[in-house]
């Protein structure tokens, strides 16, 4: 009779009429499902190829670099720093001169482990996000040497990889991350040497700036409240040009 009385109590719903307290009513916190929600599953599907790329990619460079002897003395490093010098950004020259050659051995030992560390990474899953930084460092160096392709096109690959394993942020966040992308594409431009369309793939600074104008834009275009930023904008543009309107047709009255 007691075990009844107190399934009773706590089964039973309250009857009609019954007004239940404020305190009893779930607290509903609006939750952006953009920001709450991981990456959509097709969309890493539809990603994943890039992904396989990528580690077939390093991991062909890393043995490549494993089955040459001259590679593990500093012998090849050394090659490759004299045969890209003339096409070296200038900050990079001093750097390759200053501590790539005289620290050519380590320096070939350091970039033979990152890349196998990078194509491990990538071909079991595992620690994506770091392993595609790392990947976008070596790519960086390596365009800055001149040596454009294929470096280019797995810093994008690389950043769309990353853009689609990261959440959604505000627009003030999206707004200060684009600036810092912002500071090395308008730092770099003014080393670019041609702007013909036949060599401007080859030109480092060219390619180091469209590469992060492109992660500027992207990064502000994934805002989580994008569409209320492009509506504060084009509001603006429309106050701005109402006012620009009324102006010019006052001075002509006026004249």
């Amino acid at each position: 009779m007691h075990a009844m009385s107190v399934a009773h109590a706590v089964s039973l719903p309250p009857t009609v009429g019954h007004r239940t307290a404020p305190s009893d009513l779930p607290t509903r916190i609006p939750v952006n499902p953009r920001r709450s929600q991981p990456v959509h599953r097709s969309v890493r599907t539809l990603l994943f190829p890039f992904q396989l790329f990528l580690a077939a990619g390093w991991a062909r460079a890393a043995v490549e670099k494993l089955i040459d002897p001259t590679w593990w003395n500093g012998d090849q490093l050394q090659r490759f720093v004299d045969d890209q010098r003339p096409l070296m950004l200038p900050w990079f020259r001093v750097f390759a001169d200053d501590v790539v050659s005289p620290l050519a051995p380590a320096v070939a030992w350091l970039v033979l482990v990152t890349q196998v560390a990078i194509a491990g990474c990538l071909i079991v899953n595992r620690n994506v996000k770091q392993a595609l930084w790392a990947g976008i460092v070596l790519n960086v160096v390596f365009t800055m040497a001149g040596r454009v392709n294929p470096s280019a096109f797995y810093l994008v690959m690389q950043l769309a990889l990353l853009f689609a394993l990261s959440r959604p942020v505000s627009t003030q966040i999206a707004l200060r991350r684009a600036a810092l992308w912002s500071i090395p594409a308008l730092a770099v431009l003014p080393f670019a040497r041609t702007v013909h369309p036949a060599h401007v793939i080859d030109d480092p600074a060219l390619m180091l700036s469209f590469i992060a104008a492109l992660a500027a834009i992207t990064t502000v275009v994934l805002a989580d409240d994008v569409d209320h930023l492009v509506e504060v904008t084009r509001s603006s543009w429309r106050r701005t040009r109402s006012r620009f309107s009324a102006t010019r047709f006052g001075d002509g009255d006026g004249a």
